[in-house]
């Protein structure tokens, strides 16, 4: 009684649930759907070879059983093929769904592609305005420190024109009371000389120092030379 009625049970709810699909109007299969036709796939791929192997027990338990194996193997070979139509129609469900997603998000990037196209204009045009500042800033800090050293080097020039000035009239002075007193003279000349060494080591300290300040005036301006491609370059 097993052997003749597991079979039409087994096909009666295969075609009870395939066909009540395609019928009724439902929402559009999901990826649950899909998974669920798939695992009743492989259940009844399991209870196939289970009940298979019921009914080769039984039929062996005959005396006489002339179609019994055939019939046995015809209904799991029946079973099987209604378990791979859920497991293709499963994996349809999947390509589908997968294929409308895909579409969905190509049109949604299609939809979005002007306001991202906009928003990219907009970026660039900060970073421009950004950079234009930056360009500016640097401008204005360069000639600042360039009236800076311009001071500086002025300043410098007129103090030592000025130690000069004093030098030589001090010189004068020197001279008009050395013709007064030989003796005198002897002593201011000495003092002179004592003086200019000093001059000179003063007139080298300057000379130093301005030599200095051109160096660092070079490296300044090769430093800001060199900084708006670094900038770029960022």
């Amino acid at each position: 009684m097993h052997i003749r009625s597991w079979p039409i049970l087994g096909l009666m709810l295969i075609h009870a649930i395939v066909p009540a699909q395609a019928a009724d109007a439902l929402p559009a299969p999901s990826l649950d759907d899909a998974r669920a036709l798939r695992a009743r796939a492989k259940s009844l791929k399991d209870e196939a070879g289970k009940n298979y192997e019921i009914d080769k027990a039984a039929c062996q338990a005959m005396l006489i059983a002339l179609n019994c194996m055939t019939a046995a193997k015809q209904r799991r070979a029946e079973a099987l093929r209604a378990a791979d139509t859920l497991a293709r129609e499963g994996r349809g469900i999947e390509r589908e769904i997968s294929r409308l997603e895909a579409e969905a998000k190509a049109a949604k990037r299609e939809a979005e592609a002007p306001a991202q196209a906009a928003r990219e204009r907009e970026e660039v045009e900060r970073f421009r305005q950004k950079e234009a500042q930056k360009a500016a800033e640097r401008e204005r800090k360069s000639a600042e420190e360039a009236g800076k050293i311009e001071g500086r080097r002025a300043k410098l020039a007129a103090e030592q024109a000025a130690r000069q000035e004093r030098m030589e009239r001090r010189r004068q002075e020197d001279a008009k009371r050395a013709e007064q007193a030989p003796e005198r003279a002897r002593k201011r000349a000495e003092r002179e000389r004592q003086h200019a060494e000093r001059v000179k080591r003063i007139d080298e300290r300057a000379r130093q120092y301005a030599e200095k300040l051109k160096q660092r005036e070079s490296v300044e301006k090769a430093r800001q030379a060199v900084q708006p491609v670094g900038e770029a370059a960022k």
